[in-house]
């Protein structure tokens, strides 16, 4: 049996409530993504092919690209928003969009397996608009809601999408390789390879959301039962997605303000 990992962090300008939510996003870093998707997955084993063709990587690429476009458009309302007095104001209005959110998401989930495989299509997009608008709108209740988050957002979903760990220890690297950028003020040059970069990001995130929808998801296409299936599949997911962006925000924002003088590894 491994031992647990201890992480060490400098909370010495944090409040208590502020410690409380470092040793929550502690935890959140070191835990293994869901299994959420593998054990909806195995309910529709006997659907596994079709449904794996509505969640092919080519449909999910396609559905990134234009989902982040519709979910910066409405962030127009948090623009003009003031900004969090303190983390305890910036988590309220986060969980604020992160219960609306998930119940939007089992509303839309209920739909689509009501209509079985046939709104698998539909369903694809809408909830991988749902999962960038959320993280849009989280990362707005922490003051970051100008148009040059979209990729960050991109790279808050390839953490909350990850099947593995070793996927989410990645994931959490490049995030802390893009803040260290932003921080370094990269050259043009650095600035030109990073979009090149988003690119590869973006085709490795449309693999890991194949996999990890699919199985989510595949069970709505079960007849009778798939309108329930799939209320809680797409509710699972978004959840999995929030609780991503708001540790990953809450973060960010402690280090922005030099709470925490360096990351929680």
């Amino acid at each position: 049996m491994s031992k647990p990992k201890v992480i060490v962090v400098d909370t010495r300008n944090a409040t208590d409530y502020e410690r409380d939510q470092i040793i929550e996003i502690a935890e959140w870093k070191g835990k293994a993504p869901s299994t959420a998707a593998k054990w909806l997955g195995r309910a529709a084993a006997p659907l596994d092919k079709a449904v794996r063709a509505a969640f092919s990587e080519d449909t999910i690429e396609s559905a990134l690209s234009e989902a982040n476009k519709l979910a910066g458009k409405t962030l127009r309302e948090d623009a003009e928003a003031p900004l969090p007095a303190d983390l305890k104001a910036a988590d309220a209005l986060a969980t604020s969009s992160r219960k609306w959110a998930v119940g939007m998401a089992g509303a839309s989930g209920a739909s689509a397996g009501a209509t079985g495989i046939i709104g698998l299509a539909l369903d694809i997009p809408f909830t991988i608009t749902m999962a960038l608008r959320s993280i849009r709108r989280i990362g707005a209740a922490y003051g970051y809601q100008s148009e040059a988050e979209a990729a960050f957002a991109m790279r808050v979903l390839s953490a909350a999408a990850s099947n593995t760990a070793s996927e989410k220890d990645a994931a959490l690297q490049s995030l802390e390789e893009d803040y260290e950028g932003e921080i370094s003020n990269a050259a043009a040059s650095r600035g030109m390879f990073a979009k090149e970069g988003a690119v590869f990001a973006t085709r490795g995130l449309a693999a890991a959301l194949a996999r990890n929808l699919a199985g989510r998801k595949a069970a709505q296409a079960i007849p009778i039962v798939g309108a329930a299936i799939g209320a809680a599949a797409s509710a699972s997911f978004l959840d999995d997605v929030c609780t991503a962006a708001q540790r990953i925000y809450q973060e960010r924002f402690l280090r922005d303000r030099e709470i925490l003088e360096e990351k929680i590894a």
